[in-house]
């Protein structure tokens, strides 16, 4: 059954398609110490995710598809329990930590924090810019003014937007332990907690209400992946059998 239900709920395929290894400082690891003697840990991060990639760079040229990635990468590495150095994001995309500064500072200016090894050690972890981005979304914000907003393409913006409302559509089955959302919908913990926390905060407000109402009817008229009937449960299950 928990197959059944991560192939519904599931952001992305388990697939490493496009990822690549590195070996991270823990995010834990102590403050003071030099960085060679710090405890590290690999990671795997998504260099290139295939066409939302592709739109990015078409419509945002390569300095957005760039900072889409700095953003995209450093919190990968953060929820698998590491820590990037900027110098560890410019050897990834074969720039200069001076461009990856300038790309930090930018989006920082957006709204999104990028989690580096200081901003980590400075104030902890930051909020996603995955819940940025849904927040624009509840908030009344139509899809292309996001794009334009976080130069992300349409296709990242709809998949973080559909995944908040598997997230809640779990949430009100009656699944509130957020780590077993999170195995359900093959997520982080911590990117379940945001959403939740999300939902907690804006879920009541008129509009906000409005457009999950709106999101959650449109994630249950149509199958989540193929195979899948319009329940959105997986072809072959037993009558009546949904995901508690």
């Amino acid at each position: 059954m928990l197959d059944a239900v991560k192939l519904l709920y599931s952001e992305r395929p388990a697939e490493k398609s496009g990822r690549v290894s590195l070996w991270v400082v823990k995010r834990d690891a102590s403050v003071g110490k030099p960085l060679l003697e710090l405890e590290k840990v690999e990671v795997w991060v998504t260099l290139h995710a295939g066409q939302e990639d592709l739109e990015a760079y078409a419509q945002y040229g390569h300095a957005g598809l760039r900072r889409q990635k700095v953003l995209r990468i450093s919190e990968e590495i953060v929820e698998q329990n590491g820590v990037a150095t900027q110098e560890d994001l410019a050897r990834l995309l074969g720039t200069s930590v001076r461009t990856v500064r300038r790309d930090i500072a930018y989006l920082l200016k957006q709204g999104m924090r990028v989690i580096t090894r200081g901003v980590y050690s400075d104030i902890g972890p930051s909020v996603s810019h995955k819940v940025v981005i849904v927040e624009m979304f509840l908030n009344g914000f139509v899809y292309s003014e996001i794009c334009r907003k976080t130069q992300h393409s349409a296709k990242a913006v709809k998949r973080y937007v559909n995944t908040f409302g598997r997230v809640v559509r779990l949430y009100e089955r009656g699944i509130k332990d957020a780590e077993e959302i999170a195995k359900y919908a093959g997520l982080s913990t911590r990117l379940v907690n945001e959403y939740l926390e999300l939902y907690s905060r804006l879920g009541q407000k008129t509009g906000c209400r409005q457009r999950i109402k709106d999101l959650l009817e449109q994630l249950s008229s149509r199958p989540a992946y193929p195979g899948a009937d319009k329940s959105g449960m997986k072809k072959g299950l037993p009558a009546g059998e949904e995901v508690r």
